[in-house]
């Protein structure tokens, strides 16, 4: 029996005390276990409107997924329990910040520090595998940091593989940023997707920004990282190589969670990545016994998109071209008595029984008289760069605004880094009281969207429904902006 001042206590034993963040499926609260005197974390699952048994099931499958696996760079779950008809989970409590919000306040961790926390979640991720379990939404959000240790949590949206998928209605389960391509076209992700993600994930770590940022909403994301390669890191280092390989657009070229484990390990120790999994793509296949060729660390993805078909004969006739006419010129040479150095060069002139010396040829007249391949690349980025600018100074279109507006308010009670990375520099100044209004809020509502495409602004009537409180209605005006591509909210 209790009076109207004792606290509900959910399942009976555990005090809620605050709410501390949201994961991919429920909110999260701290709590105190009153049996046995300690704070844990506890997550309802079932508090959005509309969910359904299969939310539910989802449920229980992360608390299974997850008390199966007794690993220290796991957030451990302690128990579930029902109240008022919803399950709970009950979780560790792990007293840190997560990854994203760690580096957005004390920046990018060095290569040696980005690959030993790497190395502790490929653990993990390894062992989640072993059992047959994988996590799917891998990403800076889901990793806390706390006692000098890494822990990832959240297998919200884990999938074993004895599981139903429970995505049969189209529903897209993820962080879009941290989506493998395969994932990113309607795949079905593998182990491999979790490779990708924790790539993903240690380049965020390493570089303080998103391999692939955001687009303004989760379909062009998508489709940015379904059809680009992600921008080359600059402060990875000897990571770098390892990165290529994990952020690779064919997942056989990423190796398992085992492989990366061993490699990430090797850079934490002071070593190097060691041997890719798989042998490095190159246009033209390297002689025998020339440098380069298999083990190289990546082939050209990071600064420019996959090869198209029909690059190797281009090559070839390229290279044909080069040597027939350098043949042709040494025969006219020789013909006309009148070049000292004829005997030099047709000592150098390749035959077909000598590759590594037709290797050799092509770089020295590479070298002497620049092939058009560089010429076309250096126009390439010169246009990427003109069409960068123009793109910023571009008006925002009514389905751009329209669609940015619902995509901050769907994002910001539910992932805040991701709603705080889509505001303009000059708007992200006071994070924790950003926190502190959003963490109040369990959900906002938009309707009468207006976009003025010429002052660039968005009107929206929002109904904001706190937590505890009755809900307000407010109408605001929303100023947007292109920066590097990507629209952003300014005032």
């Amino acid at each position: 029996m209790t009076d109207d001042t004792t606290p509900e206590l959910i399942g009976g034993r555990y005090e809620r005390l605050r709410p501390i963040g949201r994961g991919g499926m429920g909110t999260v609260w701290l709590a105190r276990d009153t049996v046995l005197g300690r704070q844990v974390a506890l997550k309802q699952i079932g508090d959005f409107p509309g969910e359904s048994e299969g939310e539910t099931r989802r449920a229980m499958r992360e608390a299974r997924a997850a008390a199966a696996l007794n690993h220290p760079n796991v957030v451990a779950v302690y128990d579930v329990t029902e109240h008022a008809g919803t399950p709970w989970l009950v979780m560790e409590y792990v007293a840190g910040p997560t990854l994203s919000s760690a580096i957005r306040e004390r920046g990018p961790m060095t290569p040696k520090g980005a690959a030993d926390l790497g190395a502790q979640l490929a653990g993990a991720l390894a062992a989640a595998h072993r059992a047959g379990i994988v996590h799917r939404d891998v990403k800076p959000a889901n990793v806390l940091i706390g006692g000098g240790r890494p822990k990832l949590g959240d297998f919200g949206i884990a999938r074993a593989g004895t599981d139903d998928q429970l995505t049969q209605t189209g529903l897209v389960t993820g962080t879009p940023s941290y989506m493998a391509p395969e994932v990113a076209v309607g795949d079905e992700g593998g182990e491999a997707a979790d490779v990708w993600a924790l790539g993903a994930t240690i380049y965020f770590a390493v570089e303080g920004q998103d391999a692939y940022p955001s687009q303004g909403n989760a379909l062009a994301t998508l489709r940015s990282i379904s059809a680009h390669p992600p921008r080359r890191p600059e402060r990875a280092g000897p990571l770098e190589p390892v990165l290529a390989d994990m952020l690779s657009r064919d997942p056989g070229r990423r190796g398992t969670m085992a492989q990366v484990l061993r490699r990430l390990e090797s850079i934490a120790a002071g070593g190097t990545a060691g041997t890719s999994p798989a042998a490095a793509r190159t246009t033209v296949a390297p002689a025998a016994g020339a440098a380069g060729g298999v083990g190289a660390p990546f082939d050209r993805q990071w600064s420019a998109p996959a090869p198209r078909k029909g690059n190797g004969l281009l090559w070839a006739l390229l290279v044909a071209g080069i040597i027939a006419f350098a043949v042709a010129a040494i025969a006219f040479a020789a013909t006309r008595g009148d070049d000292p150095g004829a005997g030099e060069s047709s000592s150098t002139t390749p035959t077909s029984s000598e590759p590594e010396t037709l290797t050799e040829t092509t770089t020295e007249t590479e070298t002497a008289e620049p092939t058009q391949e560089p010429t076309t690349e250096e126009s390439s980025e010169s246009s990427d760069e003109t069409s960068q600018e123009s793109s910023d100074d571009a008006p925002i279109t009514e389905e751009e605004g329209r669609s940015f507006v619902e995509e901050y308010f769907a994002t910001v009670t539910s992932d805040r880094d991701a709603a705080w990375d889509m505001l303009a520099p000059a708007r992200q100044t006071d994070r924790a009281g950003y926190d502190e209004f959003w963490e109040g809020i369990a959900s906002v509502q938009t309707e009468d969207i207006s976009v003025d495409e010429e002052a660039s602004t968005v009107s929206v009537k929002l109904t904001y429904n706190p937590k505890g409180r009755p809900k307000s209605v407010e109408t605001h005006t929303y100023e947007l902006t292109r920066i590097d591509g990507r629209i952003r909210m300014t005032k």
